[in-house]
C-alpha cells in the first residue's frame, strides 16, 4: 500500500497544479480496480479557472496551446490576449458578477471570451449558436444576461432576442481573420448574404476585434479569488426535464479537472486534443478545453464535427486525445475502414452522453490502439462522475466506477431513500467535489435533486458486487405499461441484434387502459426492406410480452440532438 500511495503522489507531483491524496475517504469495492497509482481520494489548492490557465501559462510558455486553421498560439501568447480582452470588458461595463451569454461554436473567440470573462469575475451563460431567438430569450431572463457573444453568420436570431429584451451590448464575432485565403472568400460571401435584420438601437454593438485594442489600462491580475463563486450558469434540462440553469463554481470545476488529471495519468505539456466537442456543452467545456488547458496541453478546435475536416485535422496534427460522442466513434471507425487507413498518435479517448456500441468500441482500439475510457456525467456534476478504468480492468457496456473523491448508491424509486442492493435496479444518486452548487433561483427543484448531500440523477441503473455501475434507462423515460416498468434501453439493445435495423428508439405512448403502451421508431439498414411484423416477431422471440413494442414506425432518420442523443420527447409528440 505504502509503493501505491508513493507512485500516487509521485505522478500527481507532475500535476501542473499540485494534487495529494486526500486521507480518511470512505473505502468503497470499487476502489480494488483503480489503477494502483490513482489515490481514492484528492486534496488540492483552491483555484479559479482562469488561475488554472496561468499555472499551464507559467508552465509552459512557449508550448502552443491551441490551433485553429491560421491561429496558433503559444500558451504566453494566450495569456496576453486574455488579460488584453479582459481589460477592454471592463472598459465596456462588464463587471465582477455579470453574466454574460456565449452563443459560439468552438473557435479562439470562445476559449479568450471564456477566460477573459473569469478573470474580471464575470458568470458565464454557454448557448448553442443555432437555438432560436425563444430558446435565447429564455436564458437571458432567467439569467438577466448583461451581454451576449454571438457569431456574424448566425446573428439573426440574437437581433431578433434585442428588440425583445434590453441587451447592454453585444459582442460580434467573425472567424474570418482565421481562416485561410480561399476560405475566407466563401465565408465574406456567406456573410454578405446573411441578413441580421434590426438591432436594438439601445443595445451598443461592438465587433470583437474592438477588444483587442491596446490602449486600455491592463487589468494585469484576476479581480477575483473566490472558488466557490458560480463559474458557469450552464443550461441544462435537469434530471426532471424542465429547463434550467445548473450554477457549477470555480471549485467544482477544478475538482473535476484534478479528478480527470489523476485518472487518466496523461503528460502535462505533452498532449493534443482534438476538440470537437462543442464547448457550450459541460462535456465539450470540461473534458476538451479546460483539463487539456490546465495541464498545458494543445487544442485542436474543430467549430463542428465534420468528418472530412476531423480527418484532416487528425492526420495533419495527431492529436493524442480524442473526446468524442458515440456516433462521432461510429463515423470515424467508418472512415478508416472507408480509406484503409488507421489514426496514428492516439493514446486515449473518452466516450460519454449514450453508450458506446461494444463492435465499435472494440475495432475503434484495434484499429488506433488507443484506449477508451468509456463513463459517465451530467451537467450538475461538472460533468463527469464515473469512468471505466484503463486495460483489462474495464467492463464493456457499463459506465465503469466513479472517479477519485466520489460516493455512489442507488436508492429505490417509490420513496427514493432506502438503499438498494447489488443487481438491483435504483436510481443513481452521487455525491463529491464537483457536484453543482445548485439550479439558479430554484430552491425547490434544486432540493428536490440535492437531498443530504446526494445528487439523484434521475438515471436508473445496476450496481455488481465490484462496484461497477451500469446505465438501464433514465427515469423519466422508463416506461411504465400496465404497472409494469419497462426500459427502453434494454429494448433497442434487442432491437439493434435484428440484421436490417440500423437505428432505433424506444419510447412510451399514452394509453387509456395501461396508462402508457411501448412504441418503437426503427431506421432500416439501406436497401434493407423491413417490416412492422417481423419487428414484432423478432421482439417476442426475445422479449417478455409486455416489453413488446404495440406500435412500430419506420423513419428515414431519427431526431437527435447536437450530441447524437435521440429525442424521445420529440417521438411522443409526433405521434
Amino acid at each position: 500500500m505504502a509503493d501505491s500511495q508513493s507512485q500516487g503522489q509521485h505522478r500527481l507531483s507532475k500535476s501542473v497544479f499540485p494534487i495529494i491524496e486526500r486521507r480518511f475517504f470512505p473505502e468503497c469495492p470499487w476502489h480494488r480496480f483503480y489503477p494502483p497509482d490513482v489515490p481514492r481520494a484528492l486534496e488540492f489548492p483552491p483555484m479559479r479557472a482562469e488561475q488554472l490557465l496561468l499555472s499551464a501559462c507559467d508552465a509552459f510558455p512557449d508550448r502552443v496551446a491551441l490551433r485553429y486553421f491560421k491561429a496558433n498560439w503559444p500558451y504566453h501568447e494566450l495569456r496576453q490576449r486574455v488579460k488584453l480582452v479582459a481589460s477592454n470588458l471592463y472598459r465596456y461595463g462588464i463587471r465582477p458578477g455579470d453574466r454574460v451569454m456565449l452563443a459560439l461554436p468552438n473557435c479562439p473567440e470562445f476559449v479568450l471570451l471564456w477566460f477573459a470573462l473569469h478573470w474580471i469575475g464575470a458568470e458565464i451563460v454557454p448557448a448553442n449558436p443555432l437555438y432560436s431567438t425563444d430558446e435565447l430569450l429564455h436564458l437571458a431572463e432567467q439569467c438577466e444576461v448583461r451581454a451576449v457573444a454571438g457569431l456574424d453568420l448566425k446573428l439573426a436570431p440574437i437581433a431578433r432576442l434585442t428588440r425583445r429584451y434590453s441587451l447592454p451590448l453585444l459582442i460580434v464575432c467573425s472567424l474570418s481573420a482565421h481562416l485561410p485565403r480561399w476560405l475566407r472568400y466563401g465565408y465574406r460571401l456567406k456573410l454578405w448574404l446573411t441578413r441580421w435584420g434590426e438591432i436594438n438601437r439601445r443595445t451598443k454593438v461592438i465587433k470583437f476585434k474592438k477588444l483587442y485594442r491596446p490602449e486600455v489600462y491592463p487589468i494585469a491580475e484576476p479581480l477575483l479569488d473566490d472558488p466557490q463563486r458560480p463559474a458557469v450558469l450552464q443550461p441544462t434540462g435537469g434530471t426532471t426535464g424542465v429547463p434550467k440553469l445548473a450554477v457549477l463554481s470555480h471549485a467544482n470545476l477544478q475538482a473535476n479537472v484534478a479528478q480527470l488529471h489523476a485518472w487518466c495519468g496523461l503528460e502535462p505539456g505533452e498532449e493534443s486534443v482534438l476538440c470537437v466537442l462543442p464547448f457550450f456543452h459541460i462535456f465539450g467545456c470540461t473534458v476538451s478545453m479546460l483539463s487539456p488547458l490546465a495541464g498545458g496541453a494543445t487544442l485542436l478546435l474543430l467549430p463542428r464535427f465534420d468528418i472530412r475536416r476531423v480527418w484532416s485535422v487528425c492526420r495533419k496534427w495527431r492529436p493524442s486525445v480524442a473526446p468524442m460522442v458515440p456516433f462521432m466513434f461510429a463515423a470515424l471507425l467508418d472512415e478508416m475502414e472507408r480509406r484503409r487507413q488507421p489514426l496514428e498518435g492516439l493514446k486515449l479517448c473518452f466516450s460519454g452522453a449514450a453508450p458506446l456500441d461494444a463492435a465499435v468500441h472494440h475495432r475503434f482500439e484495434q484499429l488506433t490502439g488507443a484506449t477508451i475510457f468509456e463513463g459517465y456525467g451530467l451537467s450538475e456534476a461538472s460533468p463527469v462522475t464515473h469512468s471505466n478504468p484503463p486495460g483489462k480492468a474495464a467492463r464493456p457496456g457499463t459506465i465503469g466506477v466513479p472517479l477519485p473523491g466520489t460516493l455512489a448508491k442507488l436508492v429505490d424509486r417509490e420513496t427514493g431513500c432506502r438503499e438498494v442492493g447489488p443487481g438491483e435496479v435504483g436510481e443513481l444518486c452521487i455525491r463529491g467535489p464537483q457536484v453543482m452548487q445548485g439550479y439558479l433561483n430554484r430552491p425547490d427543484e434544486t432540493a428536490e435533486v440535492i437531498r443530504d448531500g446526494w445528487l439523484h440523477t434521475g438515471d436508473m441503473a445496476r450496481q455488481d458486487a465490484d462496484g461497477f455501475f451500469r446505465i438501464v434507462d433514465r427515469k423519466k423515460d422508463m416506461i411504465i405499461s400496465g404497472g409494469l416498468n419497462v426500459y427502453p434501453t434494454e429494448v433497442e439493445a434487442v432491437l439493434m441484434q435484428h440484421p436490417d435495423i440500423a437505428e432505433c428508439a424506444i419510447f412510451g405512448r399514452p394509453h387509456r387502459l395501461f396508462g402508457e403502451q411501448v412504441a418503437a421508431a426503427i431506421v432500416p439498414k439501406p436497401g434493407r426492406p423491413i417490416s412492422e411484423a417481423s419487428v414484432r416477431a423478432f421482439c417476442e422471440e426475445h422479449l417478455a410480452r409486455y416489453k413488446v413494442p404495440r406500435t412500430i414506425e419506420i423513419h428515414q432518420r431519427l431526431p437527435k440532438n447536437f450530441l447524437g442523443k435521440v429525442r424521445r420527447a420529440a417521438l411522443r409528440r409526433a405521434g
